[in-house]
């Protein structure tokens, strides 16, 4: 994971409203190919909609589809934080 300009961290650390541009995937194949089927692919950028504690993380991607993640995918999607 290389994040030069600026800091890295899981999806799963954004609040909402935070953006970041999704850097890497650390998780399996499948699981990677899945994701990608939803719609994300390195260089995107994510905002988070809602993610509190508890319950799933909604996103925004492109094209203002939205993504329900569980809290732990999004612990393994990394993003290069956007202030």
């Amino acid at each position: 994971m290389t994040c030069p300009t600026g800091r890295c961290c899981p999806l799963s650390m954004l609040r909402p409203g935070e953006q970041g541009a999704l850097v890497e995937f650390r998780c399996p194949h499948g699981q990677r190919h899945r994701l990608t089927e939803l719609g994300l692919t390195c260089g995107d950028c994510i905002r988070v909609i809602s993610g509190e504690c508890h319950g799933p993380m909604i996103v925004a991607l492109k094209h203002d589809a939205r993504l329900a993640l569980g809290r732990g995918m999004a612990h393994k999607i990394i993003v290069q934080v956007i202030e």
